[in-house]
């Protein structure tokens, strides 16, 4: 028996083991991303310095800004591209530049590119096409095939979009989407109405986030002021977007009183009062939303997908994940999961040992879904004093 015993449990241990170490580096991750200033052994847990430079790719002959994160001591790891959400700071928003080097420290090869146009609160087909070119740009930067791509907001959405288009399929080895959509038409209609449809045609009534309605009439502003007032408009909106109320206000005071009305009720959030124009907005839009959206291109994706989103999203409602869930291919769906513990796209640092666990076998399958992807090939430490070197030209800046 104790022969027996000596035989199995090495065997037990070996085939255990990787698991166990994707669900230390998970628990460690998710530490560090929801409590950038966390200590202890589980934070610390196989993490690495990272080494940080500002690079660029090409996208159809444009030089676009990018940067890359690199753990410090590793001469190979499988590369993921992380994709920001609608902010203004783009690859410098504050929560972007954590995540990626807590991603980076936990051993990964991270890219982050800017997307110029969900950058400027826009979301359209091109910046799929963006997405594809970033991923493409690094996996030849990395010398790899394929690499993971992790999408935020409505970033997610797009790179859904990418992986299926076989322009960019290649290049793309897997895909995280983090509170990401299905349809563009359904969220848009959501910041008009506050109905968040549901497959089968039922509706949950949420209050979309403040700024949705934005979202709609920036984009296209002569669509709802006179021509005098729309450049006028357009400024005051992004100032608004940017959390510049002031500054939004003294715009909008040189418009008509027309226009000025209109800005009126969007300060004081009474978005019934544009409603009907929203409507006819959106639906003047739909081949255009259509090309953006997963909905309608699922059917051509080939590579894994883990979807998560919070349950009490406010800017893209969970209702998106359930339709997702519905068409993505099942032998092509990984992990979904809907958690209180999110809110938009961020982690909250207080949350039940439930959702702690939920969240920490969902990033699992994330780590073990990107070390897969890497064709076999297993992370290789290089010698103590020998370091990546960045790419010719580019400065590094070391973080401790």
């Amino acid at each position: 028996m104790l022969a027996w015993l000596l035989l199995v449990i090495p065997i037990l241990v070996a085939l255990l083991y990787p698991a166990t170490q994707d669900y230390l580096r998970a628990a460690s991750l998710l530490e560090r991303v929801s409590n950038p200033k966390a200590t202890g052994w589980l934070a610390r847990y196989d993490v690495h310095p990272v080494d940080v430079y500002d690079t660029s790719f090409d996208f159809r002959g444009k030089m676009l800004p990018a940067r890359v994160y690199l753990p410090r001591g590793v001469g190979f790891a499988p590369g993921i591209v992380v994709v920001h959400g609608m902010h203004q700071l783009g690859i410098e928003e504050p929560r972007l530049v954590s995540f990626a080097r807590a991603l980076a420290s936990s051993g990964f090869f991270v890219m982050t590119p800017l997307v110029p146009g969900i950058a400027d609160y826009r979301v359209d087909a091109q910046s799929a096409d963006v997405i594809g070119a970033a991923a493409s740009d690094f996996a030849q930067q990395i010398s790899v095939p394929k690499v993971g791509v992790f999408a935020i907001s409505f970033s997610g959405g797009l790179a859904l979009v990418a992986a299926a288009d076989s322009e960019y399929a290649t290049s793309i080895a897997w895909v995280a989407s983090i509170g990401g959509y299905y349809d563009l038409a359904h969220v848009l209609h959501f910041f008009a109405t506050g109905d968040a449809v549901l497959p089968g045609g039922s509706a949950q009534h949420l209050e979309p986030h403040e700024y949705g309605p934005l979202i709609v009439i920036d984009d296209e502003p002569q669509d709802f002021f006179s021509p005098h007032d729309a450049p006028l408009a357009h400024q005051a909106l992004t100032l608004l977007l940017h959390d510049q109320g002031k500054d939004s206000e003294a715009i909008t005071k040189k418009m008509s009183a027309a226009g000025q009305q209109v800005m009126q009720e969007l300060y004081q959030k009474k978005r019934q009062a544009l409603t009907a124009k929203m409507i006819a907005e959106i639906d003047s839009r739909s081949d255009e939303l259509a090309a953006a959206s997963p909905a309608g291109h699922l059917r051509f994706l080939r590579v894994p997908v883990l979807l998560l989103h919070g349950s009490d999203d406010r800017v893209i409602p969970p209702t998106e994940i359930e339709w997702l869930k519905r068409d993505i291919p099942p032998e092509h769906l990984v992990a979904a999961l809907v958690s209180p513990a999110i809110g938009h796209v961020e982690v909250g640092n207080s949350m039940s040992w439930s959702e702690r666990l939920a969240l920490v076998h969902w990033m699992a399958k994330m780590i073990h879904t990107a070390r897969s992807s890497a064709g076999g090939r297993q992370p290789e430490h290089m010698p103590a004093g020998l370091w990546l070197t960045p790419m010719a030209g580019e400065p590094t800046r070391n973080l401790k």
